[in-house]
């Protein structure tokens, strides 16, 4: 689902990050809002023999991402319930960090990102995956209308008829809420080192790449 309503965005974004995570096999990295596992199936493809932490507040995502990722990396993934502000982690226990298409849940942004540099170690890596909000006006309508309307529209013509509701109407005022993309990138700044923006589709969908040095 997210493959369709992204127009193909959301895989190519997570492969971005992947990519430029700079990862090797001795690592641990944390998935924060694991969800279904998706973007930590991504992580393991491609190097299959590290080890990831799933993080999710929802019980039912941590079990989607078991289910998901038990046949070929079972023995690689330790999954744990806790929230973004309180991350239940020691100081510098991650070599990387990152967080697809879940940071904006975040209640608390600020007290997330000081959680998530806490819990980096040195020269680490934290990437966030995640919907932008450019600072150009008229890409940001363009954005907001695709959010807005197209989403749930794309969702709803391929969702199972079975299925009440579109759960993607929610993703808009969670839209609404986000902070620009220069104002993640300064809030960010004020913990970690040279933050990188990469912007995709008029910069609806971001890649952030913060180092803590």
């Amino acid at each position: 689902m997210n493959q369709r309503v992204s127009l193909g965005l959301a895989q190519e974004t997570r492969n971005y990050a992947v990519k430029h995570l700079e990862l090797t096999e001795e690592m641990t990295i944390l998935d924060a809002g694991i969800g279904p596992g998706t973007m930590s199936q991504t992580i393991l493809q491609g190097t299959p023999d590290l080890t990831i932490v799933g993080l999710d507040a929802s019980t039912r995502l941590l079990d989607a991402a078991r289910e998901k990722l038990k046949t070929n990396h079972s023995d690689h993934l330790h999954l744990v319930r806790g929230v973004f502000e309180a991350l239940p982690f020691r100081e510098r226990t991650f070599s990387r960090i990152v967080s697809a298409y879940a940071f904006r849940d975040a209640r608390n942004r600020s007290v997330a990102i000081s959680e998530f540099h806490r819990v980096s170690s040195e020269n680490s890596v934290f990437a966030i995956v995640d919907l932008g909000k450019p600072e150009n006006r008229v890409k940001r309508a363009l954005i907001s209308l695709y959010v807005r309307c197209v989403m749930p529209f794309i969702a709803r013509l391929v969702m199972s008829a079975s299925i009440d509701g579109n759960p993607w109407q929610m993703i808009f005022p969670t839209y609404q809420a986000l902070g620009s993309n220069r104002e993640l990138v300064e809030a960010l700044n004020t913990l970690f080192n040279d933050v990188i923006l990469k912007e995709f589709a008029l910069g609806g969908a971001i890649v952030l790449l913060a180092r803590k040095t």
